[in-house]
């Protein structure tokens, strides 16, 4: 596994926690050098100790489209390569639909969609001259099923989808490959932080977890394992998917 990574360099986004956090450590433990790009700028220095001292810290809005390009300039600049890009960043604020605002439609898709738009486009023009490299956009399987309390987020996360697919076909003639993770509920600091807030923390985690065929959900190591399996030589015959990271939720009839 380390041999399949060495000397190589990996773009995450939303590297300072959660999925992007463990993409990093996964990625870092396989010998890659990992650029960790976030705006929680003391969140991506405690990720950067635990990805080791092959890391380099991007502190980025993914809003500001200059700094964007800089970052990914930078991530190629590190080593003179980039080898993937993995686009976890995102933000999933409940909302009631009928009263949602323009402004938080707006900010959703700057960040979920535009963010993992624009750090994808320009880490394909580095990819593209090498005639290699991956990217994996971190979806959801509310991409594929409706959420009536986050539905501006199932719009971004359709988006990826849908945009995964047609980077894939675009991107294939220059030997890139472009999938999509869809996890279902995962064990992220932001979770985590939502169930302690309920009246009764052990119950709730039981009846999110009693949703799932395999009666439980997954933790960030899980989704970093299988973006880990799509940027990497064994999934060199795939691109344009999406794979559920879902433990069985979205193929149950109810």
């Amino acid at each position: 596994m380390q041999s399949d990574w060495k000397e190589k360099v990996v773009l995450i986004t939303g590297a300072a926690s959660g999925i992007g956090r463990a993409a990093a450590e996964a990625f870092s433990a396989a010998g890659a050098a990992v650029a960790l790009l976030d705006r929680n700028h003391e969140g991506l220095l405690s990720a950067a100790r635990a990805a080791g001292d092959a890391s380099l810290v991007l502190h980025v809005d993914l809003q500001d489209e200059t700094a964007v390009v800089e970052a990914v300039r930078k991530a190629f600049a590190w080593h003179g390569r980039l080898d993937a890009v993995v686009n976890v960043a995102g933000i999933s604020p409940a909302e009631d639909f009928l009263q949602s605002s323009r402004e938080d439609w707006d900010r959703l898709m700057q960040i979920n969609l535009r963010g993992t738009f624009l750090v994808a486009r320009e880490g394909a023009r580095y990819m593209k001259e090498a005639r290699a490299g991956a990217i994996v956009n971190v979806s959801s399987i509310l991409a594929m099923v409706g959420d009536p309390s986050l539905v501006s987020y199932c719009a971004t996360k359709g988006g990826i989808s849908a945009m995964t697919r047609a980077m894939a076909v675009a991107l294939a003639p220059c030997g890139v490959r472009v999938n999509a993770v869809c996890p279902g509920d995962v064990a992220t600091p932001l979770l985590e932080s939502w169930i302690e807030q309920q009246a009764d923390p052990a119950a709730t985690r039981a009846t999110i977890a009693s949703a799932y065929p395999l009666g439980h959900y997954c933790n960030p190591a899980d989704v970093a394992a299988a973006i880990l399996f799509l940027a990497g030589p064994g999934a060199r015959c795939i691109t344009g998917v999406d794979l559920p990271v879902d433990c069985g939720l979205t193929v149950k009839c109810y």
